[in-house]
């Protein structure tokens, strides 16, 4: 499949991060940034977003074009997929934090402790003003998903210090508007961890059966 890319680079949205870093930069510390993105896309589009997201489970190049996909959409900017352009219903983004509960795990996988694998990518619907670093569950779940084998397409990768979590969910679930993106550990709500929390003051409307909602999760990792 050829894509065509052009404005935003891999440079740029390296820029963003270390932007971001800048603005709370004080002391010597480790830095966990998250940036999260959460779109839909109709159905007839789907299809070729899918097996790109498919695809990202095996290439890492994949990914990184997926994510200039997104850093253009956001910037209301043409992606051509085949010979199709392509654009989501609508994409929003959202800078906001690796839990207590995540940063937790990374610490006993340090020192020695089992490692978690953070492959279920939830997306919810709640009504609240803020992530909490203490926060261990979504405010309303509604759909939660194995990014690893979702049939819809995912991806959980790494590149050097950044994580990419990737997940599209069923066009069944339950409609409304979609305010929250988090990643867990576990598919049980009761023996899982949280590592990150995702919220949207700009939602996006999800149809039942019309459309697909997804969402992309990126930890990036840094001492400063």
């Amino acid at each position: 499949m050829q894509v065509q890319l052009q404005g935003i680079s891999e440079d740029r949205i390296q820029q963003i991060f270390e932007n971001l870093i800048a603005q709370y930069k004080r002391l010597p510390r480790w830095i966990y940034v998250d940036v999260s993105y959460l779109y839909n896309f109709h159905l007839d589009d789907f299809e070729t977003i899918r097996k790109i997201n498919l695809l990202c489970r095996y290439s890492l190049r994949a990914v990184k074009e997926w994510h200039q996909m997104l850093e253009r959409w956001l910037a209301d900017q043409t992606v051509v997929l085949g010979c199709n352009q392509i654009k989501p219903i609508k994409i929003s983004r959202s800078f906001d934090r690796v839990v207590n509960e995540g940063m937790e795990e990374v610490a006993l996988c340090l020192t020695g402790g089992p490692g978690s694998v953070f492959k279920f990518h939830g997306i919810g619907s709640g009504v609240f003003t803020e992530v909490s670093p203490s926060d261990k569950a979504m405010v309303n779940e509604v759909s939660r998903i194995d990014v690893t084998t979702s049939v819809e397409g995912g991806a959980l990768s790494r590149d050097g210090s950044t994580i990419y979590i990737i997940g599209n969910h069923p066009k069944s679930i339950e409609q409304g508007l979609m305010t929250e993106l988090a990643a867990f550990n576990d598919e049980s709500t009761d023996t899982d961890k949280m590592l990150d929390h995702s919220r949207f003051p700009d939602p996006i409307d999800h149809l039942i059966n019309q459309d697909v909602a997804g969402g992309t999760i990126v930890v990036w990792q840094c001492s400063s």
